[in-house]
Order: C-alpha cells, then structure tokens, then sequence
C-alpha cells in the first residue's frame, strides 16, 4: 500500500526488508564489526573523505555502514521524488533534513559513538540505515558471505563486537600477536 502511494518507486523493485539477509551456509549479511575496547589512548586520523549514503530506487544505500567520529556524512538523493532522512540518535544530535529534488546533497558530521544509530524516511516507510558511528578504524560490514575484515590492527587483546539490528549484538576477545592474522566466528541467534 505505502509502495503503490508514491508513483516515482515504482519502477524501482517492491519494498522489502534488508533488515535479515541470509546467504549461503547460513551466513549473514549487514552486520557491523568492531573493536569495541582495547585501543586504550591510541588516537587515528578522521579521514577526510566522506562516507556516502545514497537514496537509489526508494531504498537507503547501503544498508548498514561504518563511520569515523568527525568524518562527513554525504547523504544523497538519486530518486526523482521526495525523501528525508531522520537521524534517530541518542547519543549525537537528531536530524530530520528533507531532500525533494533529485541529486541533493546534505553532509553531516557525528560528534560522539553510537552503534547502531538508525535511519530512516518519514516518507517511505520501508526505507531505513544503520550507521557504526566509532572514533577509529576497526571496523567493518558483512558482506553477502557473511564474512569481515579488520585491517591494521595493532598488536594487543582486543573485545571484537558483532551488531545486527535485529538479532542483537555478540561479543569475543581477540588477542594479535604482531603480523599475525586470526579467524573468528560470531553466532548470532534469530529475532524472538
């Protein structure tokens, strides 16, 4: 019903959740990874390059993503339609920014961590984000094999922290000896 209300979504394909994406083996996608402790005072360079969400065919793309504290945000409209992106955070400040024309773009900076803060459009219903807004690099996204990668990481003991937005959240300790690579496995359970 809420499809069919907006004649320009049309073409683009039917609303439907990402907020499950299983792939072969049972893998998951859409999780976000990271180092939740154990950098201790390290502090990282912001990257100056911004992240980019993306309103393409009626759907916030991508799904879930990772972003530095103090990196920009660019939020892009690609639909030739009426979209607004609310910022739902607890932790930074809320958002509700409107775009109604084709090829806007709005840029916003988070000040402080939130994992996950979520998105989403007050004009589509169907249509949400997830931002892992942390204060350094660790961090990553499943893909559609459900695998990760944190490149980089100092030697150290590390609480690794796996995030779905509806299957909750996993945590396991890591220790990496220096140039070592390690594989680890998160189990994360279905919704209730």
């Amino acid at each position: 019903v809420l499809f069919r209300s907006d004649p320009n979504c049309m073409p683009a394909a039917p609303p439907t959740t990402e907020a499950v994406v299983v792939g072969e083996g049972s893998t998951l996608q859409n999780v976000f990874v990271y180092v939740k402790d154990g950098l201790g005072e390290l502090k990282f360079p912001v990257p100056t390059e911004p992240v980019v969400l993306d309103q393409q065919g009626c759907h916030y793309v991508p799904h879930v993503f990772g972003i530095q504290v103090g990196q920009p945000l660019e939020i892009r409209n690609s639909d030739k339609t009426l979209h607004n992106i609310h910022a739902i955070a607890k932790s930074n400040q809320e958002f509700n920014t409107g775009q109604p024309i084709q090829g806007m773009k709005t840029t916003h900076i988070f000040t402080t961590k939130e994992v996950l803060l979520p998105f989403k459009c007050d004009v589509h219903g169907w249509m949400n984000s997830y931002a892992g807004v942390v204060d350094h690099p660790f961090y990553a996204v499943t893909g559609a094999n459900g695998t990760f990668e944190l490149k980089g990481l100092p030697p150290g003991t590390y609480t690794i922290e796996a995030v779905h937005e509806k299957l909750g959240a996993q945590t396991l300790s890591v220790t990496i000896g220096e140039k070592e690579t390690k594989d680890v496995a998160f189990k994360i359970g279905r919704a209730h």
